[in-house]
């Protein structure tokens, strides 16, 4: 009984210390410490899958470090549920919690994978088998872990030949080999190499390569860039009363802008508070034009379009250049939507749906580019900017620069708008691209090609500033063969698990 006893405590403890590195994971409210408290809260995590008895017992290790970290990323949920669908507050928890959990499996299952590779040491397995889980498992809000080292620009620059999972790996394995030597399980000096060699080898790389690239922006051309913050709130954006001050407020702010000579302004997602037609060859030219009060264009809008104004017609989450002579020029429509916030799956399949839903939602685009100046400039819509493949599919494209329109008022005065523009970042590095994110309620940002933050905006302010964004032309080995480490992961995971499937049956040998 008192073994018995022991090992239930033993499980209990493991559970809770995999929950407690979830929650450290993201701890400082100061960004330059989240790559400090990120290796601590997974070296932490490490050190419990080490302890973990079995296969199943690592999962649930991954689901209390997974949904302890979702928790402090996207707490916003439950205030969100609460403010936009009226539910009680129990009931908010509960739902938040579940999506919490759910954004927990790939932990879950990546945890589970390197328990069963017991023949290994679970730290050495650790990164080949989280790289493909958080790779290949759906996430309704991704956030990769990289997110966290994007304030130490040195760390980054690896990006460029594997993208985010190169760094992911590097993450795992670093955290994974400091956790081993705390721990003094091993007498050999493989945790301490290992980790040197995680940590050494991408700041000596991002060290080597900085320079260089400072020099290829310095010798690229320029095109200034407006970027307009209204901050309009959720409460606000759909009141057609205020439709007229939204739309003044934006043209002010554009006004003072093309004062200093730029060459594009552009507009949050759907901040131009009125619909429009598909069809439409020519912006507004009434109360609802958007070049008026001073504004001369070009524009690129974040607009709703329409096919046609039936209730169940197509519409899209849009965003559409206005040329300086009112033409509507290219138009680039939102291709990642967001299941129930966005659109109704299977609506035109189950007639329950039908009734509840008057229309299907938005429509899928495709992700493309937008001609400003000469220079072909991708357009990225709403969290779109998260997706690596969204973005590689512009630069793929011809894009010398990466142009995101979003809105993350939903989220609040919390730490999702700054997560979520620490996750952009990543988007430059691995692409060699200048991002430039206007954001209706912040944060509205420009990271240069290298990773480097140059302007961030405050949430829930009105803000403006002018990017001065270089374009680039050079593809990375990432931008021209995509995902290579992740398959590579996989590859090694299963050799790791057939090797410990002949080594406990050495009579099938």
């Amino acid at each position: 009984m008192q073994a018995r006893a022991r090992a239930d405590t033993s499980w209990l403890t493991t559970l809770a210390q995999a929950g407690v590195a979830g929650l450290v994971l993201l701890a400082p409210s100061t960004a330059s410490l989240l790559p400090l408290s990120g290796w601590l809260g997974l070296a932490l995590f490490a050190d419990a899958l080490e302890q973990a008895e079995t296969a199943g017992h690592a999962a649930l290790c991954g689901l209390a470090f997974g949904a302890a970290a979702n928790a402090v990323a996207l707490h916003a949920l439950v205030g969100l549920l609460a403010r936009f669908a009226g539910l009680a507050d129990p009931l908010c928890w509960v739902i938040a919690s579940l999506a919490w959990l759910l954004q927990a499996v790939p932990h879950a299952v990546g945890a589970a994978l390197a328990r069963a590779t017991r023949r290994h040491d679970v730290w050495i397995a650790l990164p080949f088998a989280m790289v493909p889980a958080l790779a290949l498992t759906p996430q309704l809000f991704p956030w990769p872990l990289p997110a966290t080292l994007c304030d130490w620009v040195p760390l980054l620059q690896l990006a460029e030949l594997g993208g985010e999972p190169l760094l992911t790996g590097v993450l795992w394995l670093a955290a994974g080999a400091l956790a081993a030597l705390w721990r003094a399980r091993d007498a050999r000096r493989t945790p301490a190499v290992v980790l040197l060699t995680a940590i050494g080898l991408p700041l000596a790389y991002g060290y080597a390569r900085l320079p260089s690239l400072a020099e290829a922006r310095a010798r690229a051309p320029t095109l200034r860039v407006g970027v307009v913050q209204g901050n309009v709130g959720v409460d606000r954006k759909h009141d057609e009363r205020e439709a007229a001050s939204q739309l003044h407020t934006l043209q002010s702010l554009t006004h003072v802008l093309e004062q200093q000579e730029v060459a594009l302004t552009v507009w949050g997602e759907t901040a131009y508070p009125y619909p429009l037609l598909r069809s439409a060859t020519r912006a507004p030219d009434d109360a609802r034009a958007p070049l008026a009060n001073g504004v001369r264009g070009p524009l690129l809008l974040g607009v709703e379009t329409y096919a046609g104004f039936d209730v169940r017609d197509a519409k899209y989450n849009s965003a559409w250049l206005v040329q300086s002579d009112g033409t509507l020029g290219a138009r680039v429509d939102k291709a990642r939507l967001l299941a129930f916030g966005e659109f109704v799956p299977l609506w035109h399949l189950l007639p329950a749906l039908r009734a509840r839903f008057a229309s299907p939602g938005f429509a899928a685009g495709a992700p493309g580019n937008v001609r400003v100046a000469g220079s072909l400039l991708g357009v990225l819509v709403c969290y779109e900017d998260l997706f690596t493949e969204s973005a590689r599919a512009t630069v793929r494209q011809g894009a010398r620069a990466l142009v995101n329109l979003t809105n993350d008022a939903w989220f609040g005065d919390t730490r999702a708008p700054h997560l979520h523009e620490l996750t952009a970042r990543l988007r430059a590095v691995e692409l060699r691209r200048d991002l430039v994110r206007t954001v209706n309620t912040g944060v509205s940002s420009f990271t240069a090609a290298t990773g480097a933050s140059l302007m961030r905006t405050p949430v829930f302010e009105v803000a403006r500033f002018v990017a001065e964004v270089r374009l680039l032309d050079q593809q990375t080995p990432y931008a021209r063969i995509g995902d290579w480490v992740t398959p590579c992961c996989l590859v090694t995971l299963l050799w790791m698990l057939c090797a410990r499937r002949r080594a406990t049956n050495p009579a099938q040998l």
